[in-house]
């Protein structure tokens, strides 16, 4: 009996596959044939933070827990994380409410505080605006204290 040829080619070593959480990348949810959900997480502008409203704001207190993006098969969104935490308003703040995908309106900080309760509440609010997930970008004096707010739009 012959022993086998000799190949010229080297074996192939095995690839093994996980079935670890997919991670962040720079694909889209389109460039992704297994729907494992990969998907970019967006950074704040520095100085500024994401949060998840949690209860209606009251006498100037906003209720809220940390928002972290979470990756999914429609390229993410955020959610509110962790302990409940609450912020005080500066005396002068720019609120922001989403009108729609890349769009916001000014609007005074009662408004915003009216806005942020209908939807926890599940009141109707008014048009242009609608309820987007409860998620805001926050930007803080150097007291803690929010000077800017704007809802993200979320659909």
């Amino acid at each position: 009996m012959q022993a086998p040829a000799a190949s010229s080619t080297p074996p192939q070593t095995p690839v093994e596959k996980t079935t670890a959480a997919p991670t962040p990348s720079a694909s889209s949810s389109s460039d992704d044939p297994d729907g494992a959900g990969s998907c970019t997480t967006p950074a704040p502008k520095t100085g500024r933070k994401y949060v998840q409203a949690v209860k209606p704001p009251k006498q100037d207190t906003l209720y809220v827990k940390d928002a972290k993006f979470v990756c999914d098969p429609n390229d993410g969104h955020y959610a509110g994380a962790g302990a409940e935490k609450t912020y005080g308003f500066a005396a002068k703040v720019k609120a922001q409410v989403a009108n729609g995908p890349g769009t916001v309106k000014t609007v005074p900080v009662g408004e915003l505080w009216q806005h942020i309760g209908d939807c926890l509440l599940g009141v109707e609010v008014q048009d242009p605006a609608s309820c987007s997930g409860g998620i805001y970008e926050i930007a803080l004096d150097g007291t803690g204290k929010i000077t800017e707010i704007k809802e993200i739009w979320h659909p």
